[in-house]
């Protein structure tokens, strides 16, 4: 079975080339058939360097697209459209695979069950210091929920991540990204989903393993969750005939939430300013003692949450939930 690789990416020209040399020591060798690099209007040093690795010598086949900046949904179905393989494996430009990933990748698609994709284990990079939001995010926060996978065997749609993620190409072109999604907000598991009632299964196997260079603070992810709150609803509107979709989106906690967040929001925030430097300042080992740090990831869960809400409040034309009814009034 060939295997593509489609890596979408937009200024990130270090950690793409860490990416695409990680993929080139893959054994056993050749298990790769080609590399498809898709260029989202970079504005850095990307095109020198797919230039220059173009003339490279690699155990695959390497290309790179271009394109107007479009988002990574718009990159990947570009990739999806010029790959040979029968089978694609999507992976970030800030990932470095592990050198067996790609071969349990394969291996697991060989088992039979019908048509699936497999799910691989997206982690940390080692060297980077692990900080409490970092590590809050693998134990019971949003951005990989392994945690939530109950059956390895059917994973879910809410863990289909393309930071990790193989699945046969004809049903990737049947079941395109959804464009609509300019930036890396939902678009992958607004797929998963589709996928998920086309009858499709994710499998995980976290032998398959990436490593993640991409460190981030609960400052800068707070700041974003507005937006991903906005995306949240654009998935919502693609999708309203679905309840339970709604539930899970947090539609329904936003319609509800005038004036649920209020009481608890500013002790959650400054529970964040007091706690988060001192838990820091621990070794990563003590982070999973419970008491002061399960209070922090509770904290970090209500602010994100509240976040989340007012971006689908905003989308859906609804007043922010920490407003009071006088003051809408008003």
């Amino acid at each position: 079975m060939r295997l593509s690789v489609v890596i979408p990416t937009h200024d990130r020209a270090r950690q793409l080339r860490s990416c695409v040399e990680s993929l080139g020591a893959q054994q056993p060798a050749g298990c790769i058939r080609e590399v498809i690099v898709v260029d989202d209007g970079s504005s850095d040093d990307t095109s020198a360097w797919l230039e220059a690795a173009a003339r490279q010598d690699w155990p695959f086949r390497f290309r790179a697209l271009r394109q107007r900046q479009s988002g990574p949904a718009a990159a990947r179905n570009a990739g999806v459209q010029a790959a040979s393989g029968e089978l694609v494996l999507f992976t970030g430009d800030d990932c470095v695979a592990a050198p067996g990933c790609v071969a349990e990748h394969l291996d697991s698609h060989g088992v039979p069950g019908g048509p699936s994709s497999v799910l691989g284990f997206t982690t940390w990079l080692p060297s980077l210091d692990i900080t409490p939001f970092m590590h809050f995010q693998e134990n019971g926060g949003s951005q990989f929920a392994y945690w939530r996978i109950a059956d390895p065997e059917d994973a879910g749609w809410l863990c289909y991540y393309t930071t990790n993620v193989s699945t046969p190409r004809h049903l990737l072109l049947d079941h395109p990204f959804e464009d609509r999604f300019p930036a890396a907000r939902y678009e992958d598991l607004e797929l998963g989903y589709r996928l998920e009632r086309a009858g499709h299964r994710v499998r995980y196997r976290p032998e398959a393993l990436v490593w993640h260079d991409h460190p981030i603070t609960f400052q800068g992810f707070h700041a974003r969750c507005q937006s991903y709150g906005e995306y949240a609803a654009l998935f919502h509107r693609l999708h309203e005939d679905d309840e339970g979709l709604a539930r899970t989106l947090g539609i329904r906690d936003a319609e509800q939430a005038d004036q649920v967040f209020a009481p608890g929001l500013g002790a959650a925030q400054a529970l964040i300013a007091e706690l988060e430097p001192q838990i820091g300042g621990a070794p990563v080992s003590a982070f999973g003692v419970r008491g002061a740090t399960a209070l922090l990831h509770d904290a970090y869960r209500l602010s994100i949450h509240h976040e989340l809400l007012c971006g689908i409040r905003k989308a859906l034309s609804l007043p922010a939930p920490c407003e009071s009814p006088s003051e809408r009034r008003n």
